[in-house]
């Protein structure tokens, strides 16, 4: 028959074969059945004519209309709707109190507009007039919530800039914000979430993300201490302003999104999608690397001792992402997934109050001729995150 797709809006199924792809009125159909294993069956409703899916079929049929998202009980050939609002008075009327009550007896669950409790209400009814219904699970299953989970691997571009501690203007601390500094990574995690409904989901990312760069220049970023016991001469070659020339982060990512379908078809393989959210990030490691710099003589280029000051505790951020996806079905369990997203956020009131052991000395000089460094990033600076990553991932449904 081809790939079938059913648009309630139009009151048309759309046929995908080989001869190429038609459209067929609600009103020229009896019954059908979509790609995924769906039943819609043609039911005339108040409305007019229109294709419902199939729950229970029995004395009392369960059938749920996707157009206007309600549930109906086919009793005597007659179609008796249930909505919401009048649900606990519609119940006793087409299934009697005494049925109403026992089945209440039995399961201990009060009326809920749900397609699980009116399932299992409607076999219950069918038992009781001694007839076992048939109950489409297939159909059954896009009330179900589902959850999903899998590795997450992406392409990251990082910008990064810092708010400095400048000093004071009128007994205030004057903070100067450097220019963004790129670099690339590569987060590595999981991905995970939850089908709500038919297009809307909550997901969530935990990924690792670790980024260095030496492409950093930032002047005036501390006072070299160098030792005051060398001659006058030796001394007027280091320059006492230290200067940053990289870094290196490692971050802890919790991505948690809404996400929306913008693909209407269930039958459709490809599920374009958009999400937003709230982006939370542990910064277990923040490395700076600054440099005291000496020149052998006035012509001669300058040469730098390196250190690298570390992150005084752990620090965190809270910001957030948004983006695109596409979802890709392998199978009923197997999703594909690749997705483009966008983070903001800001490392608030961070210290690098210490230093690592490890040094690199470039100059003429050996390491002990090299005093202390006296960084700003002793004191408390802010840093800046942009991140745009390109990721894949591959979930299964549990």
């Amino acid at each position: 028959m081809g790939k079938v797709s059913v648009s309630h809006k139009k009151q048309t199924i759309s046929i995908a074969g080989k001869e190429g792809k038609r459209s067929v009125s609600f009103a020229d159909v009896a019954e059908v059945k979509t790609e995924i294993g769906k039943n819609y069956t043609s039911k005339t409703l108040r409305e007019g004519t229109a294709l419902v899916v199939l729950l229970v079929k029995g004395h009392y049929s369960l059938l749920f209309n996707e157009g206007n998202k309600l549930f109906y009980i086919e009793k005597n050939d007659s179609m008796l709707v249930i909505s919401q609002q009048h649900m606990k008075r519609a119940l006793p009327i087409i299934f009697g109190e005494v049925v109403l009550q026992a089945y209440y007896a039995k399961s201990n669950v009060k009326p809920v507009y749900s397609a699980r409790y009116l399932t299992n209400l409607t076999v219950y009814a069918n038992q009781s007039h001694g007839i076992e219904p048939t109950v489409f699970q297939e159909n059954l299953n896009q009330f179900k919530t589902t959850v999903y989970i899998g590795p997450y691997l992406a392409y990251g571009y990082n910008k990064t800039a810092f708010d400095l501690n400048a000093g004071y203007a009128d007994f205030l601390v004057d903070y100067r914000k450097t220019a963004f500094f790129t670099s690339n990574s590569f987060p590595l995690g999981l991905r995970m979430g939850v089908n709500l409904s038919r297009r809307i989901g909550i997901d969530l990312g935990a990924y690792i993300n670790q980024t260095s760069t030496k492409n950093v220049n930032i002047d005036s970023t501390g006072i070299h201490g160098f030792p005051l016991s060398q001659p006058a001469h030796i001394r007027e070659k280091y320059d006492p302003v230290l200067k940053v020339r990289g870094f290196s982060s490692k971050t802890i990512h919790l991505d948690l999104v809404m996400t929306v379908l913008l693909a209407k078809a269930e039958e459709s393989k490809f599920k374009p999608y958009v999400f937003f959210g709230p982006t939370l990030a542990f910064m277990t490691k923040n490395e700076i690397k600054q440099a005291a710099g000496f020149k052998d003589n006035p012509q001669a280029e300058t040469t730098y001792f390196y250190r690298w000051s570390k992150l005084d505790r752990q620090q965190y951020l809270v910001g957030f992402n948004s983006g695109l996806g596409i979802n890709y079905t392998l199978s009923k369990r197997m999703t594909l997934n690749t997705s483009a997203k966008f983070i903001g956020g800001i490392f608030p009131k961070i210290r690098n109050r210490s230093f690592l052991t490890k040094i690199q000395n470039d100059t003429s000089l050996p390491d002990n001729q090299f005093g202390g460094f006296h960084s700003i990033f002793w004191h408390t600076y802010d840093q800046y995150l942009r991140m745009f990553t390109v990721g894949i991932s591959a979930t299964y449904k549990l």
